[in-house]
């Protein structure tokens, strides 16, 4: 039996993300290899069982798993992530930090974008332009962009409004690649990049399939010849896809499922917590415009249940925001905010004009089953305050549809930070309409902390910002976040080069197929 890291039990941390600063870096990619295996004459075609249909992408816009999986496929940006969540060169050979607030690039020789156009400091400078606009959907840290300077057709120097210590890690996100001029409008189809595959076929609601691109940077270590990406929208049926040899990959692993997965010899489960599921709010009207309503809501969510019989003890309850285990901010004012108390929860809505509790929809995706899992558990938990709630499940695409244009009133999604300090939470408070954050909830105070801390070069500034931004997400209640989970892919003993990367980067773990080569079973 061949066995990674598979939380059996609660555990809670997030793996620090290794940001190196220095002055010239260069990749050299090279494909993993097992113990004296060789991919010989094996055919280097890899089925990746994927958990529902490939989106429509949008340059900027993060669209779920699928969504991040499938830009990781086709798109890089100027950095990119290594198979532990270090950040290495991607389209950008050397990078220069100049200062906190300041960063130069300089592009490979010879980028192409697989419609055959070149990849320039111009497509650099107008694609990080974009996602400076609120309609582009990219995360707000990009508005913080005030200048970008392109030398020649390779070199680029970016700068910032303020200094801002993790604006690096953003580069290197799927979602925020570099992409053609053509892909910059929300309404563009964002399918052409200059990664390592390129998108060649669709048969709707079957699969994707995928071929190497030879212009990619890397393609000389790229073995993989083609991805087939066939749509389960069942977990179960994942799983006995890989079982029979159907798939040779799987993502969402059901946590039903880990054990048999670990027993099989023929098969690898590589699970990392990281994810968390949430609970979102539409601030616009009714009862969760008021955010002592939201506050009840906090109390009355038995965490420990959804960790137990939703995780099935594969994840960890959260009372407050996520921070490293053992880190500066690992303190009961930002990991303590909430308990569960039922009958505090009754005295908060009584407080808020509701004492007999109201009724209102919770909407979910029933294509995920952990987050149909918990919006039924959270069904219970708030019955016993006088909450009753309605049931609206649909596939993850028309929950995201209902979470951007506000056709909800509490919903359960799910997320991960991008860095491990802090600021990650901004695009979960304000920003775009986003199934990652509750429809028109804004508070400047909040966006202000977040956004002071992550630029002051004080530590004293920096602790007390973010200090104040737990203070007010304690009392304002923006969202919820309910619990991290186990995420898990599964594997057969024909893939040697996936890895699932660890901690919030885990959902960019579609970069390492560029890794993936084929050996005899």
């Amino acid at each position: 039996m061949q066995h990674s890291t598979s939380p059996r039990k609660p555990t809670r941390f997030i793996r620090a993300l290794a940001i190196t600063a220095v002055a010239a870096i260069s990749l050299t990619a090279c494909a993993a290899t097992g113990s004296g295996s060789s991919s010989g004459d094996v055919e280097q075609v890899l089925t990746y069982g994927i958990n529902g249909a490939v989106p429509v992408l949008h340059a900027g816009q993060t669209q779920g798993n699928v969504g991040i999986t499938v830009n990781a496929l086709i798109h890089r940006g100027l950095l990119s992530y290594d198979a532990d969540g270090q950040i290495i060169a991607g389209l950008a050979e050397e990078w220069e930090v100049v200062d906190p607030s300041t960063y130069r690039f300089t592009l490979r020789e010879g980028l192409t974008f697989q419609d055959g156009s070149p990849v320039t400091s111009a497509n650099v400078k107008n694609s990080l332009e974009y996602y400076t606009t609120a309609d582009s959907g990219a995360n707000a840290i990009f508005q913080q962009i005030s200048d970008i300077e392109v030398d020649g057709d390779l070199g680029v120097t970016i700068s910032l409004s303020a200094n801002n210590s993790s604006f690096i890690s953003y580069l290197a996100l799927a979602d925020t690649a570099i992409v053609p001029d053509s892909a910059l409008d929300p309404e563009a189809v964002n399918d052409i990049g200059a990664g390592p595959f390129e998108l060649t076929e669709q048969t709707e609601g079957v699969s994707t399939i995928f071929t190497k691109f030879d212009g990619y940077y890397g393609a000389d270590d790229v073995e993989l010849e083609q991805v087939e990406a066939v749509y389960y929208t069942d977990g179960a049926a994942r799983v006995n896809a890989l079982l029979s040899g159907d798939v040779d990959l799987i993502d969402y692993v059901p946590w039903e499922s880990f054990s048999q997965v670990e027993d099989d010899p023929a098969l690898t489960l590589d699970a990392q917590v990281g994810p968390f599921l949430m609970a979102l709010f539409n601030t616009t009207s009714g009862p969760f415009a008021e955010a002592k309503v939201r506050e009840a809501v906090a109390f009355a969510i038995n965490r420990e249940n959804i960790v137990e019989t939703v995780l099935l003890g594969n994840g960890q309850p959260t009372y407050g925001v996520i921070v490293p285990e053992g880190g500066e901010y690992d303190t009961a004012d930002a990991t303590a905010m909430y308990e569960y108390d039922p009958e505090h929860a009754k005295e908060l809505l009584a407080e808020a004009g509701y004492p007999d509790g109201f009724s209102v929809n919770i909407s979910t995706s029933s294509q995920h089953a952990f987050l149909q899992d918990t919006a039924i558990s959270m069904q219970s938990d708030l019955a016993a305050i006088g909450v009753e709630l309605t049931f609206d499940g649909s596939d993850f695409a028309s929950l995201v549809e209902k979470l951007n244009n506000g056709t909800y009133d509490l919903a359960v999604s799910g997320g991960v930070g991008a860095v491990t300090d802090p600021s990650w939470l901004t695009r979960f408070v304000g920003g775009a309409p986003s199934f990652e954050h509750s429809y028109g909830y804004s508070n400047a105070d909040l966006t202000n902390a977040l956004e002071t801390g992550n630029s002051s070069g004080d530590a004293d500034e920096v602790r007390a910002s973010f200090d104040d931004a737990f203070m007010i997400i304690k009392e304002d209640v923006p969202m919820l976040f309910l619990a991290q989970r186990a995420q898990g892919y599964a594997f057969s003993n024909g893939v040697e080069g996936f890895s699932n990367i660890p901690g919030f980067t885990t959902n960019q773990s579609g970069v390492t197929i560029a890794d993936v080569h084929m050996v005899a079973g």
